[in-house]
């Protein structure tokens, strides 16, 4: 049920060359975007612990008797904190990427100061770009709609009286989101590929007008 964020590979700028003003503009623009995605990055790699981690305790959680009052009250209690804490890593996670997405204007003022050709290059990356944060928002509330269903699913295991049919129903609920949650994941890393040949294409451009 929970899921594991494919890491999607930034904005880097090794062997470009940076004499010609635009090439400049642009490569300074693209180093602060991938340093504002640097939080980004990591509450990825939190966010993917934290979910294998609360894999593990909801499978053990599943394995105890109704006899085993306190050790599921503890158990349920652990999951809700870490739905929580994946929350908060998320938040963190998307202000990184607004922070990011900023900088999408000063690629677009750098391609007013370019020749029609390169223009058009950068408004294509430019383009792009925005298509991929606009992906990562709907991540965002893809997941925190998951989340939300996950926590329902958890407080369900504590009522006494809870039927196995209501489990199987909101347990068919999180499989569903989830589905939803992976379909945007493989978006974004499809539109991370095409943003990252774009700049390439671009730089090999810049470079061949030298």
């Amino acid at each position: 049920m929970m899921i594991g964020l494919i890491a999607a590979g930034v904005l880097t700028l090794s062997g470009c060359s940076m004499g010609a003003s635009i090439e400049k503009q642009l490569s300074d623009t693209l180093i602060k975007m991938n340093d504002s995605e640097a939080e980004y990055e990591k509450n990825q790699t939190t966010l993917s612990d934290l979910e294998k981690t609360e894999q593990k305790l909801f499978g053990e959680t599943m394995e105890l008797t109704k006899e085993d009052v306190d050790e599921l009250s503890k158990n349920v209690q652990e999951l809700t904190t870490s739905t929580q804490d994946r929350l908060k890593h998320l938040e963190s996670e998307e202000a990184s990427m607004d922070e990011a997405k900023k900088y999408i204007n000063q690629l677009n003022k750098t391609a007013d100061d370019a020749g029609e050709e390169i223009k058009e290059k950068i408004l294509e990356l430019s383009t792009a770009a925005t298509e991929r944060y606009d992906l990562h928002a709907s991540f965002t509330e893809q997941y925190r709609k998951l989340t939300s269903i996950q926590q329902e699913f958890y407080e369900l295991l504590e009522k006494k009286d809870v039927e196995l049919a209501t489990l199987q129903s909101k347990a068919d609920e999180i499989n569903e989101q989830n589905t939803v949650v992976q379909s945007t994941i493989e978006q974004f890393n499809a539109k991370t590929k095409e943003v990252n040949n774009l700049k390439d294409a671009l730089f090999s451009s810049l470079e061949a007008d030298e």
